[in-house]
């Protein structure tokens, strides 16, 4: 699906990159300037590899937990192998709510979903600011008296500290019924941050005024203590249970970890 837009947006130019059709020439050339001023490498590279680490992580929340349901908080356009494609693929019956804050990625993601094969799965509008409303809106479709998997894996880098991050994860958290799995993904901090949010700009000018990259131990703050992380814990993105020994095509900076609530 090509659409005509005349500024570009963040999650249709990750889509690009991604290798998705849901974007315009806008989304494309601020895409492409980004990865010209990329400092690290091949941005493309990097954000497959993290797709890919996202991919293992919903394969282990529906394949090995037996998840039957997930809420996917802060994701981009469902294309290009997101949570839904990859558990369904899996179990085709797996019921799927995305949550995104921005309206209109919210109304084009709707629109993408009604040209898809028919399946469980639904795109709301919502603030990790306010998790009662996600909930809400996200009980059309799951069963929240049942264990869930819950996905925050992309939304948290953008929850400034004042905020209390680690206060919304927890009310979410809190919510979902003993047996429900949490998949985490949080950019980390890096030696290059001020180049890369000079690249990241080509396609969002606000960008480094919007986005907090956290240490490992910062990002480990923001899980409950209670919850049992499976192995191999918060570590890098390409490092969370590789398919293969060999190096990486891309080196994200990217905390993931993957934790049971008891």
């Amino acid at each position: 699906m090509t659409e005509q837009f005349e500024t570009p947006g963040l999650a249709r130019a990750m889509d690009y990159l991604l290798g998705g059709e849901a974007h315009g020439p806008a989304d494309r050339e601020a895409a492409d300037r980004a990865c010209a001023a990329w400092p690290t490498g091949d941005l493309r590279a990097e954000l497959r590899a993290a797709r890919a680490t996202l991919g293992r992580m919903v394969g282990h929340l529906v394949g090995e937990a037996g998840l039957g349901q997930l809420l996917h908080i802060g994701a981009g356009l469902p294309t290009m192998r997101n949570t839904h494609q990859v558990a369904q693929l899996m179990a085709p019956a797996t019921r799927v709510v995305y949550v995104s804050r921005d309206p209109d990625v919210v109304e084009h993601a709707r629109r993408l979903l009604r040209q898809q094969p028919r399946s469980p799965t639904a795109y709301v509008h919502g603030e990790l600011g306010d998790p009662d409303r996600i909930l809400r809106d996200a009980a059309g479709v799951l069963d929240l008296s049942r264990p869930l998997g819950l996905v925050l894996f992309g939304g948290l880098h953008f929850v400034p500290g004042e905020d209390d991050p680690a206060g919304l994860v927890q009310l979410l958290v809190d919510s979902v019924p003993s047996g429900s799995w949490v998949a985490f993904g949080h950019l980390a901090t890096h030696e290059r941050d001020h180049l890369m949010d000079a690249a990241m700009e080509r396609i969002v000018p606000d960008w480094s005024g919007r986005i907090v990259r956290r240490s490992r131990a910062e990002a480990m703050a923001l899980l409950d203590p209670s919850l049992e992380l499976e192995d191999p814990g918060m570590v890098l993105s390409t490092d969370w249970r590789p398919e293969s020994t060999a190096a990486p095509a891309g080196s994200p900076a990217l905390w993931c970890a993957v934790a049971r609530k008891p």
